[in-house]
């Protein structure tokens, strides 16, 4: 009866055979999913960026309709104050500032303590000097937006407010 002794797998090699192939066929799974994840990540965050906009909404402070951006001081003790609400969905992280000068134009890449909630305000009163910069033409409210644990500027949301409305902080 020499037909009876086939031999087979054994029971340890088959068994790590198919833990050998499960391991293959969870990686093969979870790199696939990976790239799923990441391409709706990276598209969920263009979607942001190019639509920040949307969820922010930068706009002057009013009280009785005076805008509440105002300049005062004179030569290098000059200054800008203003209220800026955030009538957005989104939490500004931070805030860019330009003052524009008739001779040249003073830029704050972040100004301290510039978050706002969305449904809050920011209340700041920042050095001008006129002498160095002219008289001021305009302020520019740059708000920068979290997207990705990134810091990301959002021009499409920039606020300028032009003289007509700013008014004088002597009134």
């Amino acid at each position: 009866m020499r037909g009876l002794d086939k031999r087979g797998i054994s029971p340890l090699i088959a068994t790590i055979l198919l833990i050998a192939f499960a391991v293959a066929l969870g990686a093969v799974i979870i790199n696939w999913g990976r790239g799923v994840v990441e391409e709706r990540n990276a598209q969920h965050e263009q979607e942001l960026r190019t639509n920040c906009a949307t969820f922010i909404r930068l706009q002057a402070s009013s009280i009785n309709g005076d805008s509440q951006i105002c300049a005062g001081g004179s030569g290098s003790s000059g200054y800008v104050e203003f209220s800026l609400d955030n009538k957005g969905n989104k939490k500004v992280n931070e805030l860019s500032l330009l003052l524009g000068g008739k001779k040249s134009v003073y830029q704050i890449v972040s100004l301290d303590n510039s978050a706002i909630i969305p449904g809050g305000a920011l209340l700041k009163k920042i050095p001008y000097n006129i002498d160095e910069y002219g008289e001021l033409q305009y302020v520019r409210f740059v708000p920068k937006l979290d997207i990705a644990g990134e810091s990301t500027t959002c021009a499409s949301a920039t606020l300028q407010i032009n003289t007509a409305q700013i008014r004088s902080c002597e009134q």
